[in-house]
């Protein structure tokens, strides 16, 4: 894992052009991001990615959300952050940006969709919250617990090194014999 250099910062990350991406990040603006802005008051929302134009006017107007736009290290960028934020409502995909921050360390805060396919348990892995007051309420309590934030953002690299990693992808491979398309006992651990 990067060196965590936790900044006063939540994160987003992802194709800022990317239409799921631009609800989700007019949802936070909109519906999370004021109530956030106002308890925390040091607090920056940053939004990495290629594309940010795409959501500048839904930004502009607040000197506490920073637009980098493109990064040339993303996980590296991630672990500046205190939360890396999910409020996906729609979508489907890679989830990218989840596996992006277990590896980075940074805890997550999802919304079900945003999360969903990946093998993680809710309260363990990351936090899931549907609904702006829940998903306010989950982003405040990593916030507010170094402890809390420490235990997920570690669960996260965890489960990202045992699922997510090539060596753990090369583990899951069986190799076959074609001539029998039976397990190789020369590959057998």
């Amino acid at each position: 894992a990067p060196p965590r250099r936790e900044e006063d910062v939540i994160v987003f990350s992802g194709n800022l052009e990317y239409s799921p991406n631009v609800s989700a990040v007019r949802y936070f603006r909109d519906e999370i991001w004021p109530e956030l802005r106002a308890r925390w008051p040091g607090l920056v929302w940053r939004l990495i990615g290629k594309n940010p134009q795409t959501v500048a006017k839904i930004t502009s107007g607040d000197s506490r959300i920073d637009l980098a736009g493109p990064v040339a290290d993303a996980v590296s960028e991630l672990a500046r952050a205190k939360v890396a934020i999910v409020p996906v409502l729609a979508g489907s995909g890679t989830r990218v940006k989840i596996v992006e921050a277990w590896a980075a360390g940074v805890p997550v805060v999802s919304t079900r969709v945003g999360a969903e396919g990946l093998p993680a348990r809710a309260g363990e892995h990351l936090l899931l919250a549907d609904g702006a007051p829940g998903f306010r309420d989950a982003v405040s309590s990593l916030l507010a617990s170094p402890e809390l934030r420490d235990r997920i953002g570690r669960a996260g690299r965890y489960l990202f090194e045992c699922e997510f990693t090539w060596e753990a992808a090369w583990k899951c491979l069986q190799f076959l014999d074609p001539a029998t398309m039976e397990r190789s006992d020369a590959l057998r651990d």
